[in-house]
């Protein structure tokens, strides 16, 4: 998740009445040492002021994991109905659905989980390089096309967020980038890994100066 997009989340969060927004579904949550130490502005902007305020936020991933409260397959029925029975009053869905193979199945069934009138915070990327986990299937729509995967909602927020550049990432971990570098200098020392390395920075030196950007929408449930 961009920083950008996650400040922009977690001020709609706060905008909102908490009593239609909680308790909040994080649905593709991943772990708890990503949202902290890897990506900690997830944290910092989203969670941290719904847990100070005492708000019930439960983590929701196909793994288990530190971090993750629920484990459950969306494309499993039974599952779906018992998210739905849980009582959650709103989902967030961030940087999920390019990396499934059905994203309209998925969006359906967080429709199912979903109450009436609850909210889907949505967000994604718009102009961002290509990152398998474990599949990236470019998924990369406006807010309008984000908003068509959901029938029976109505979009209330939409934005196109601009954030920094794969640059500014390099100044913000250093010491990642240099052991990446240390990385290509060994090819033969466990191959496998040495090109999924120089894939990495084929893949995102495009982007030096290009700034990357975040499709983000609100949508509340109608139908």
């Amino acid at each position: 998740m961009l920083i950008e997009e996650a400040r922009w989340l977690g001020e709609q969060l706060s905008a909102l009445d908490p009593e239609r927004v909680f308790p909040l579904l994080d649905v593709g949550s991943s772990t708890m040492s990503f949202r902290t130490q890897e990506q900690p502005w997830i944290d910092e902007l989203i969670f941290a002021p719904a847990r100070a305020a005492g708000r019930t936020v439960l983590h929701l991933d196909a793994k288990s994991a530190e971090g993750v409260d629920i484990v459950a397959d969306l494309s499993d029925r039974l599952a779906i109905s018992g998210l739905a029975a849980r009582g959650f009053r709103s989902i967030l869905c961030s940087n999920l659905l390019e990396h499934v193979v059905d994203r309209g199945q998925i969006a359906l069934a967080l429709l199912e989980i979903v109450p009436q009138r609850g909210y889907l915070f949505v967000s994604g990327p718009y102009r961002y390089p290509l990152h398998p986990d474990p599949i990236d299937s470019m998924f990369r729509p406006t807010p309008r096309e984000l908003a068509g995967l959901f029938p029976g909602t109505r979009l209330q927020r939409e934005a196109i967020i601009k954030d920094g550049r794969y640059l500014d990432e390099i100044r913000r971990t250093p010491v990642e980038f240099i052991r990446l570098l240390v990385r290509l200098l060994l090819p033969f020392y466990k191959p496998a890994r040495w090109r999924r390395a120089a894939m990495q920075l084929v893949r995102y030196l495009p982007w030096m100066f290009r700034r990357f950007e975040a499709t983000c929408i609100i949508l509340v449930r109608e139908g």
